[in-house]
């Protein structure tokens, strides 16, 4: 009998959107363009008036780098076979299943 190793993920996302974002990726980018889009436009008129438009861009563009980098960890990067969302998820899914298994009864 033959025995191949077979990868955990054994079917790949699909690129829908111009062949190169998934859903998932778009929803990432979506949902990190929103949170963005909620925070910035009032941070940068706000601190434009007190300290001038230099100063307030790279103040927002501080302020913004966190959510970029979390959207590209988790929305573009693999760990093992699997995208780092569903492999946080399973990881910290396992915490819950501890408990006391017995066969029968």
């Amino acid at each position: 009998m033959r025995i191949s190793k077979v990868p955990t993920d054994m079917s790949s996302e699909q690129k829908e959107i111009l062949g190169v974002l998934s859903k998932r990726h778009a929803v990432y980018l979506a949902v990190g363009g929103l949170l963005l889009y909620s925070y910035i436009p009032g941070m940068f008129k706000l601190l434009s008036v007190v300290f001038g438009w230099l100063a307030a861009a790279v103040t927002c563009l501080i302020f913004a780098s966190p959510v970029v980098a979390i959207v590209i960890f988790l929305g573009f990067t693999k760990k093992e076979h699997m995208n780092r969302d569903f492999y946080y998820y399973i990881k910290f899914q396992r915490k819950t299943q501890y408990g006391n298994w017995r066969k029968g009864d």
